[in-house]
């Protein structure tokens, strides 16, 4: 049931659009269970509603465009389809320890890192410190 209308819509055209709708609302669900983020619904510690949603927003926006840098260097450097859940399950979740220095921050990851890091690192531009 639509309230396209018939002469503008073909039902091929209905098709394709109900798919693509489809897999939009499978990505949203995807990104909501992966990325488990923790949003506020109160006001603690901001003045108003305002600044929870803002707080929110800017949460969601650097969750999502991380993902979106990972999950785009992943199939590039891979050339295969990576749902979230995989990408967390088999890139993010791997042990670490930091060794802080004077100017420099050295990350060693354990060696489940091993299959898909250096494949990863490959993609990434050298990372210079901030001055």
């Amino acid at each position: 049931v639509t309230n396209l209308g018939k002469f503008d819509w073909p039902p091929e055209k209905v098709l394709a659009l109900y798919r693509k709708r489809g897999s939009a609302e499978a990505h949203m669900g995807e990104v909501k269970s992966a990325l488990d983020l923790h949003l506020s619904s109160t006001d603690r510690g901001a003045s108003t509603v305002q600044d929870v949603m803002a707080r929110n927003e800017v949460s969601l926006l650097l969750s999502l465009y991380a993902y979106q840098v990972l999950h785009g260097l992943l199939e590039r450097q891979t050339r295969q389809g990576w749902s979230l859940s995989r990408m967390r399950e088999q890139v993010l979740k791997v042990a670490a320890t930091l060794r802080l220095h004077a100017r420099r921050i050295t990350v060693h990851l354990g060696a489940a890192a091993d299959k898909w890091w250096p494949t990863l690192l490959k993609g990434l531009p050298k990372l210079t410190a901030l001055s």
